[in-house]
């Protein structure tokens, strides 16, 4: 019998091409464009997942505020701190003194551009870090190529990225040459670089990528000084908690840890904590390494998919209801010669299905053909891989539900 349901509601497609054509081209945009729209969302939710340690990665984040005669902020509130990711050097290693729930702390210097020089290759990299020794062993960016435990211990040693590495040395072995680099903006001094690690390139959903990790021990050879200042602002502090420490008493402890250090600046200066997962949506911290995205506008996205997906329903139930008066015909000699009450409502079901069942494999090749344009759009480096994925597919068969009911 359902073969038979099947077989009917094919001819019946086929014989009114019109209308089949109409419905299954209006509910194959609609689901595309909701399928787009949900690979964007579940993109920018998922910046800085792919660290295995994730959960236990946090950063510092730095509060700043001036005050008057009065004891209040120029804003007229009391307490009232500016915060930003860019801070001082010494707050790491005063954290992992002070408090035993730190297990590492990784610092990065500020973005620096620097001009690199191969042979008579030269480029200006305006995307590259300064890196402490230990930042592999906390952040799980793939290292294709050297020691990720000494690739950025000695002075002048860098880690490039595999596309970085491409530019200059093609198809060349890159481990232990040599790669000449030019001021860095009051970081290091000009010299030349051993090449001592090559990354896989840093996956477009991190809250900062990069081109190229000098190690941290070049800057500290040239400017020494500045990693003793509390008052000298050029670097980002990362943590890795232990899996039994406790964040609040960390947090409680802030005041304390700052009088021990001498730090708080009679009050003008504090810091705060903030998981690394929070980076790209929810952070509200100026001075950030990279991008950062907007929840209110996921939330602007997401009521924009389910409005075009209600619209293709409304749209394909229309036309449905347009054709009643010539369906009814249909009905009333189908239960002259026999037809039953369910009968039918399988046979309308089947067609609806199988209309909507093309539509779903239209709307495939539509997000398939129109990703690299999305992207292009957007102006986000979408993972291709978020089409193959199961949460696509659980997707796909969420709205496939939604529409044929």
């Amino acid at each position: 019998m359902k073969k038979n349901y099947m077989k009917i509601a094919w001819r019946t497609l086929l014989k009114n091409k019109g209308y089949t054509a109409l419905n299954i081209t209006g509910m194959a945009i609609g689901l595309a464009s909701c399928l787009l729209i949900g690979l964007y969302i579940r993109n920018e939710l998922s910046y800085d997942e792919y660290h295995v340690k994730k959960d236990r990665i946090y950063r510092v984040v730095h509060g700043y505020k001036e005050i008057g005669t009065s004891g209040t902020t120029k804003a007229g509130q009391k307490g009232d701190y500016t915060y930003q990711i860019w801070g001082n050097a010494p707050v790491g290693k005063a954290l992992e003194a002070d408090f035993p729930g730190v297990e590492e702390v990784v610092q990065f210097s500020g973005r620096s551009p620097v001009l690199l020089r191969y042979g008579d290759k030269a480029f200006q990299e305006d995307n590259v870090f300064f890196a402490d020794s230990n930042t592999f062993s906390v952040f799980s960016w793939k290292l294709l190529a050297g020691n990720p435990k000494t690739a950025l211990v000695a002075p002048y040693s860098a880690v490039l990225t595999k596309s970085t590495a491409k530019k200059y040395f093609g198809d060349e072995n890159p481990i232990g040459k040599t790669i000449e680099g030019g001021n860095t903006g009051g970081r290091a001094a000009p010299g030349v670089y051993t090449v001592t690690g090559i990354l896989e390139d840093i996956p477009p959903n991190s809250h900062f990528t990069f081109d190229a990790l000098m190690s941290m021990s070049s800057f500290k050879q040239s400017w020494a000084e500045v990693f003793d200042e509390w008052g000298y602002v050029d670097f980002n502090t990362y943590f890795l908690l232990s899996e039994k420490a406790n964040l609040e008493q960390l947090t409680a402890d802030i005041p304390a840890f700052l009088n021990r250090h001498h730090a708080n600046d009679d009050g003008r200066y504090s810091i705060a904590f903030e998981p690394m997962l929070n980076a790209y949506l929810h952070s509200s911290a100026d001075r950030q390494p990279g991008v950062t995205g907007s929840l209110a506008n996921l939330y602007i996205f997401g009521v924009i998919g389910i409005f075009i997906l209600c619209i293709a329903c409304i749209n394909f139930m229309n036309l449905a209801t347009a054709r009643s008066l010539e369906r009814a015909k249909e009905v009333g000699v189908r239960k002259v010669i026999g037809s039953t009450r369910k009968e039918l409502i399988w046979q309308f079901l089947t067609e609806s299905f199988l209309m909507i069942f093309i539509s779903a494999v239209l709307a495939l090749l539509l997000v398939l053909l129109l990703f690299p344009f999305v992207a292009a759009v957007t102006g986000k480096q979408i993972n291709a891989d978020f089409v193959f994925t199961w949460q696509t597919f659980l997707l796909f068969l969420l709205t496939l539900f939604i529409t044929g009911f």
